[in-house]
């Protein structure tokens, strides 16, 4: 399980490269931490204060050098950003960024931009759900029987010669097939999230919306720490509520076979090696919380929004397929 753990996490860091290399967007923001000019996207016309936004390093030289003649109080006027305009800049901005931005724009528009993020994750998670939901039982399925990897395992340990090694890799394989578990399927989770969580990133940095909208008062362009250093309680509340919900859906599985095994009062052999899988899985896991952490910190309260709405989504998702499948059992 520990090589399966090292293998998922080199694919997952290989998806990020090659998303970002793949991508090649280039940050929303100036230097001043204002969104460029002419990386908003709007469904609609209005008109911004020329220091509301950042003028620099725009596509459009000329346009550039008009915009800096104007004083602080002169508005500039945003057009609506079509499909073709967004597929000029790349596929990544035409498929996901722009529609994603679109969206969260069109909700924004008949309540505010906080339900805007939350709808679009809501709408995001339920589509992912119907790709996903088949590996995600499989994910369940192999917390459940670790138990019985560990004893092939424990059965060839110390054997390292090719027919011991492959008898133990069919052996494994059995199981797998005898509850329906298709380990590398798991992954096709993250294969399809990566590349809709940078969408989501570039598009609550680049939607009208979310750059001037507010939610509960709370601006949803302002990171976590910036409210960290202007001591703003409530989107400090919602950041740690971010890391909290991720963490309990990453662990859930975990809790709900010891849970389960004490409902069922499965007597339980503990073998060095088990503690030692249990010991890497829970590493890997607060590895990837504080890594998520860190990276939110300085992305917009927007993206805590979205992953703690994910993440609430998630548990919900968890706690009834686990359910579905002991109802299956029975």
């Amino acid at each position: 399980m520990s090589n399966f753990l090292r293998k998922k996490a080199k694919i997952l860091f290989v998806c990020f490269f090659v998303l970002l290399t793949c991508t090649a967007c280039s940050s929303p923001r100036g230097k001043d931490g204002k969104t460029k000019v002419d990386q908003i996207i709007s469904n609609e016309e209005f008109k911004v204060k020329r220091s509301d936004v950042s003028i620099e390093n725009m596509k459009d030289a000329k346009l550039e050098k008009e915009y800096k003649k104007l004083d602080k109080d002169d508005e500039i006027t945003i057009k609506p950003t079509t499909f073709k305009q967004a597929w000029s800049s790349g596929w990544f901005d035409g498929l996901i960024v722009w529609p994603l931005a679109t969206l969260i724009n069109k909700v924004s528009a008949a309540t505010d931009a906080g339900i805007g993020i939350i709808v679009t994750t809501v709408i995001l998670q339920v589509v992912l759900f119907a790709f996903t939901a088949k590996s995600q039982m499989s994910n369940q399925k192999m917390q459940e029987i670790q138990p019985e990897i560990q004893k092939i395992q424990n059965k060839y340990k110390g054997k390292t010669d090719q027919q011991s090694q492959m008898r133990m890799y069919q052996e494994t394989q059995a199981l797998y097939q005898k509850y329906d578990i298709h380990p590398f399927g798991t992954m096709l989770v993250t294969f399809i999230q990566l590349p809709i969580m940078m969408g989501m990133y570039y598009a609550t940095m680049r939607a009208s919306s979310v750059i001037y909208g507010s939610f509960l008062g709370m601006k949803l362009f302002n990171t976590p720490m910036y409210a960290i250093r202007h001591l703003m309680v409530g989107s400090i509340v919602v950041y740690i509520l971010m890391v909290v919900c991720q963490l309990v859906s990453m662990m859930l599985p975990q809790w709900q076979k010891k849970w389960q095994d004490k409902k069922d009062h499965v007597k339980k052999h503990s073998y060095r090696e088990e503690n030692q899988t249990a010991n890497a899985m829970n590493m890997y896991m607060y590895a990837m919380c504080i890594m998520f952490a860190f990276i939110y910190v300085s992305w917009p309260l927007a993206m805590s929004f979205y992953w703690m709405v994910t993440s609430i989504i998630r548990i919900i998702q968890q706690l009834v397929l686990h359910k579905h499948m002991n109802a299956n059992k029975k």
